[in-house]
């Protein structure tokens, strides 16, 4: 499985200390973990942080192809207040994977390569010319599913790329405080989870949305579900934090259904997997043995 994902790579300060992250570096993670070949479309400053940040994913065998080196922005950082185990946000602008910058024959290079996953969000559509880098690598591109993960923080999202990414997506993923959001932003109405299914799917090409509920868990709703749900239970565990809960769900989904698992087998070993992220502190701490053996059944 080849995968890749554009966007943010970044550290998470909280208390002054600096935690390795960002949404599409999280998942870039996951995937390399459960054994793809994960690649990220992103670019580090030439600073202490972009060092570390070229360590940690050399140490979790992400590819660097497509990581690019800016010396005139700083590697990403973002200020996280953590309030009952919920993280609030303030997010550096102008940092490095704000101004992905490939030049013409690593972008060619890239576009001529195969690859079974695209992940992207809304974050790093932030500056226009990511947008545009995003909506080449999108037109012309060749990948199998593109899984857009909306992870809608602050400011950093409008209509138009809302439309114009979903035009290229098969998965949606959205948390249940999105949806409704999304759902007027689009369609100009709140909606159910299975209304706005209904309708984004005879619009775009989605195939398959995934909607998250925090603890509760799940829902999934695909064509082979007739459009109803397929409802995933989380378990109640207690919270040191939820910061990265959702990319380690959609990476273990992801993996596990591209991989040929049912929806049900997939979202379950999802759910497990999450269950066990927000068990502890940071986005992608090492899974225990317990867990590994449950996801090999």
């Amino acid at each position: 499985m080849k995968t890749l994902s554009f966007g943010e790579i970044l550290f998470d300060r909280i208390d002054g200390d600096d935690y390795f992250g960002g949404a599409p570096a999280n998942i870039a993670v996951h995937l390399s973990r459960f054994g793809a070949e994960s690649y990220m479309l992103s670019a580090l400053g030439q600073d202490v942080l972009g060092n570390e940040a070229s360590e940690i994913l050399a140490s979790e065998k992400i590819k660097s192809d497509y990581i690019y080196s800016s010396p005139h922005h700083p590697t990403g950082i973002i200020e996280v207040q953590v309030t009952n185990g919920i993280p609030s946000y303030d997010i550096r602008e102008g940092s490095a994977w704000d101004c992905i910058t490939p030049d013409d024959g690593s972008l060619r290079k890239m576009m001529a390569e195969k690859w079974d996953l695209l992940y992207c969000g809304t974050l790093a559509q932030r500056t226009e010319s990511n947008r545009r880098l995003l909506n080449t690598v999108l037109e012309n591109g060749d990948y199998k599913e593109l899984f857009f993960d909306v992870n809608i923080r602050q400011n950093y999202y409008s209509k138009e790329i809302l439309e114009n990414t979903l035009k290229f997506t098969s998965i949606l993923k959205l948390n249940d405080e999105e949806l409704p959001l999304v759902s007027k932003l689009v369609f100009g109405a709140e909606m159910t989870a299975e209304d706005f299914f209904a309708k984004a799917s005879g619009e775009y090409p989605m195939k398959l949305l995934v909607i998250t509920y925090g603890h509760e868990g799940a829902e999934l709703y695909h064509k082979e579900t007739k459009g109803k749900a397929l409802k995933i239970t989380g378990s109640k565990v207690f919270v040191i934090d939820t910061i990265g809960a959702g990319e380690s769900f959609s990476g273990t989904f992801l993996y596990y259904y591209l991989r040929g698992d049912s929806l049900e087998k997939a979202g379950k070993k999802a759910a497990l997997v999450a269950d066990f992220v927000v068990g502890h502190s940071g986005a992608t701490p090492e899974l225990d043995e317990k867990i590994l053996s449950a996801l090999a059944e």
